[in-house]
């Protein structure tokens, strides 16, 4: 019997329930049909306009995205840029959307999870900040642990292992190579109006993406260090994780599934 989208779509659900969103988010089946079988499925970490192009063009059926395709609500669907076009050409495509996004954060495992594990952070038991209200279920955003290193060798560790550049505020005496980097939060994505629970939890450096710069001078007041690492860069651990989930939940069947990166996925870059 084929594997469905709906198979799919009520994996997903058991591992990260989509009722533990943020009740602004949107998630679950964003186009297409549930009873359409999966041959080919690609996992993405944003579908761009590049990414669109090469999923209408690759004989997929389904792309499961990490962030929303369908994010504001739409009034058409129309040939122009931006989702409207992205959409109108994946379904013209025969190409349905899974999306996953705080729901995928917060599960374990998910991006929260993996951001802690790439930086190779020693969880707390209760490590948690940035609770997210939701329809149902649990959604905490953040998490603390320990970095058994110097604050220099922790920034060296953000930039080897997310792929970036990134910047660095602080107390001087945070940021010296030899000063012990201590208690570390993180938060994938953008994690910059999450300061004061960053520093409510007793972090001494928050690691994050799209910082602001009242957003920085506030971690300051709180004697935070803040590694702003981009938001893309942030997620990308638990993205591929993502992709691991959606091939073992294939495995066995009469289906392909890709992890289809995008050299440009992060818009920004240093000059």
């Amino acid at each position: 019997m084929a594997f469905l989208i709906q198979d799919l779509l009520e994996a997903l659900d058991r591992r990260a329930p989509f009722a533990s969103a943020a009740v602004w988010d949107a998630v679950g089946l964003q186009a297409g049909g549930l009873r359409r079988p999966i041959g080919r499925a690609a996992v993405v970490h944003e579908i761009t306009s590049a990414a669109a192009g090469r999923i209408a063009d690759g004989g997929y059926d389904l792309a499961v995205t990490y962030h929303p395709l369908l994010f504001r609500p739409l009034s058409a669907v129309r040939d122009r840029p931006g989702p409207e076009g992205r959409t109108l050409a994946l379904l013209e495509a025969g190409v349905s959307v899974i999306a996953v996004h705080t729901n995928w954060d917060a599960a374990p495992g998910g991006c929260a999870d993996a951001l802690a594990a790439a930086l190779g952070l020693e969880l707390e038991a209760d490590g948690r900040f940035a609770e997210l209200e939701t329809a149902g279920g649990e959604c905490w955003l953040g998490r603390v642990g320990l970095f058994a290193g110097s604050a220099g060798r922790l920034a060296e560790t953000v930039r080897a292992k997310l792929g970036c550049a990134p910047r660095r505020a602080g107390p001087g005496e945070r940021l010296r190579g030899d000063a012990p980097a201590g208690r570390v939060a993180v938060l994938p994505g953008a994690g910059g109006s999450f300061m004061e629970e960053a520093a409510a939890a007793g972090a001494d450096v928050y690691v994050t993406g799209d910082v602001s710069h009242h957003q920085a001078r506030l971690g300051l007041d709180w004697g935070m260090a803040v590694i702003d690492a981009g938001h893309i860069p942030t997620e990308r651990p638990g993205v591929r994780g993502l992709y691991d989930f959606t091939a073992g939940a294939l495995a066995g069947e009469a289906a392909a599934v890709d992890y289809l990166s995008d050299p440009n996925d992060h818009p920004w870059e240093a000059v």
